[in-house]
């Protein structure tokens, strides 16, 4: 086979050319077996597991739409607590079984995708908008979906259906798990010091879909990493508000959908997002007096000061939260919750705080463009190589 240039087949047109479009995220090269490579009976493991998580929420739903009392009990009681835990202590674990992940990146298994590439300047306005998302959805548990299983299903299938045309707009993970997803900021703000790193199974080789990846970034919270002010800025929101928002949104009763009234909804949204801005003033306060009280360790004050901020929020979260069955526990039972919560407290402050940053993954893929001299421009999906037989080029 004889590759021609562009120019050459525009001028010459050739019925024996056969156009071949090539697409980044196609590419998927055999590499060489080492410690940090998932071999092929352990990619069959973790697209089991993938299976049997996308299975379990595929269920759920059906729980949601046709059971509804069962449905919202095992959805938001069950599952949806055991994820903040599972981000903070494996967080690559998580985002290689994340359901949600596995239907964005459906598009790519099935050859679907465009493949635009995103900016960073895009991926930080999405990232905004993926806070925004978090904070107004969170809320709006109290105004219906705490109760109410058909909505809880909406929102599910909503969320599902955007991941999936993003998947099947944007390179690899970035139109999603990494931008828009409002998972993504409590994945940023607890995924720092994992106690397990596991091997990606998600990507093959790494097409440089966003930058920095944060399932290769020891601290990928951490402000430093991306230098500009809107994401200097997203960052610390997030570390200095979280904790005030969990601990409002715990003041606030659930209410039906049929007695949602205004007061309601200024309710619902006045605790969570006035402790909010209350704690994000105190992070910001003492990110301002400690530095000039200890200068020589300006940096580290910073970073465990956002890290004390995140201990504080998911201790907070597991503080409240009361687990399945705990209701038919006798009487006795809070005085033992409150030594339970003591321990898990210290716990995730030891996890978060006291231990070295570490990455969710063991290692970042290897670069495409390892293999690949060329790195194709995947924004335009445009780039065609024209070939020809070799007989061809011998006859010309």
């Amino acid at each position: 086979m004889t590759v021609y240039d562009r120019r050459y087949f525009d001028a010459v047109p050739e019925p024996d050319l056969l156009a071949v479009r090539i697409m980044p995220t196609r590419l998927d090269p055999v590499l060489p077996l080492s410690k940090h490579s998932n071999g092929p009976a352990a990619r069959i493991v973790w697209i089991l597991l993938q299976s049997v998580l996308l299975a379990v929420g595929v269920a759920v739903a059906g729980l949601l739409l046709f059971m509804p009392a069962v449905g919202v009990y095992v959805f938001w009681k069950v599952v949806i607590p055991v994820a903040p835990a599972l981000v903070a202590l494996a967080p690559g674990l998580w985002r290689n079984i994340c359901p949600m992940c596995t239907m964005h990146m459906l598009p790519q298994k099935f050859g679907m995708a465009r493949n635009w590439k995103m900016s960073a300047t895009a991926t930080t306005r999405i990232a905004f908008l993926a806070v925004f998302l978090l904070f107004l959805i969170v809320p709006l548990r109290h105004l219906g979906l705490n109760v109410d299983g058909w909505l809880t299903a909406g929102m599910v299938v909503i969320a599902t259906v955007v991941s999936m045309i993003m998947g099947a707009l944007y390179e690899k993970r970035s139109g999603w798990c990494v931008s828009l997803c409002p998972i993504h900021p409590v994945e940023r703000l607890y995924a720092n010091t994992p106690i397990v790193s596991v091997k990606n199974a998600r990507c093959n080789v790494c097409e440089g879909c966003c930058s920095p990846c944060p399932d290769s970034t020891t601290d990928p919270m951490s402000a430093n990493i991306e230098s500009t002010p809107p994401r200097r800025f997203l960052e610390n929101l997030m570390a200095g508000s979280f904790c005030g928002f969990i601990w409002g949104w715990f003041q606030v009763k659930d209410v039906l959908p049929g007695e949602v009234g205004f007061s309601q909804i200024l309710n619902a949204y006045a605790w969570p997002l006035g402790a909010g801005l209350l704690t994000y003033a105190v992070f910001n306060i003492l990110k301002l007096i400690l530095p000039v009280m200890m200068p020589r360790y300006r940096e580290e004050v910073q970073t465990y000061l956002r890290r004390i901020f995140a201990a504080t929020a998911i201790s907070t979260y597991y503080w409240y939260y009361r687990p399945p069955g705990s209701e038919w526990l006798p009487p006795s039972f809070p005085d033992v919750a409150i030594y339970l919560h003591v321990a898990a407290a210290a716990l995730f402050f030891y996890i978060m705080v006291l231990r070295s940053p570490s990455r969710s993954w063991t290692t970042r893929p290897v670069l495409s463009s390892t293999y690949w001299p060329t790195r194709f421009d995947s924004r335009t999906n445009a780039i065609a190589v024209r070939v020809t037989p070799k007989r061809d080029q011998d006859n010309d």
